[in-house]
């Protein structure tokens, strides 16, 4: 798997605003479909997965997402990560009637299923540990986020 390749410039999003995870969802599609990097289907799809396997996660301080959804519904492998001006509430994982605030979300798209737990591998590397948190949500430029989840992938 290579890092370099996993993080592109157009697919982060620094410092949004959304007024819940549905907007997130939505708006996000929208962008990954025009770059057709996802099938048509893939708003309905990471939807209803996050409504029956929420994505929320309860890491400390600064609490990730990482919505995800069938390897069917996507075109490519890569991430898109966004950080939220205000945290967005999510369904918390291994508690699902609890949401919780937001601050970073990494969405994974794979078009492979034996790519999926690399992935996952990689993302849960970089998120349970708070300083890499501290520094993606302080990561105010684009090409800056980038080089960040290029050295976390070294």
């Amino acid at each position: 798997m290579q890092v370099e390749k996993l993080v592109s410039e157009s697919d982060i999003f620094i410092d949004r605003k959304f007024q819940n995870e549905q907007e997130y969802f939505e708006v996000i599609a929208q962008h990954l479909l025009k770059e057709r990097k996802v099938k048509s289907s893939f708003l309905d799809s990471v939807l209803q997965r996050e409504k029956n396997y929420p994505t929320g996660l309860d890491t400390g301080k600064i609490k990730v997402a990482i919505p995800h959804t069938d390897y069917t519904k996507a075109n490519t492998t890569q991430l898109v990560v966004t950080t939220f001006k205000s945290p967005v509430g999510f369904h918390q994982m291994d508690n699902p009637n609890n949401i919780i605030p937001v601050n970073l979300a990494i969405m994974i798209l794979f078009n492979n299923p034996e790519k999926q737990p690399q992935m996952l591998k990689y993302i849960m590397k970089i998120v349970q540990n708070q300083a890499n948190l501290h520094e993606i949500i302080n990561t105010k430029n684009i090409k800056s986020m980038k080089k960040l989840f290029e050295n976390f992938g070294g």
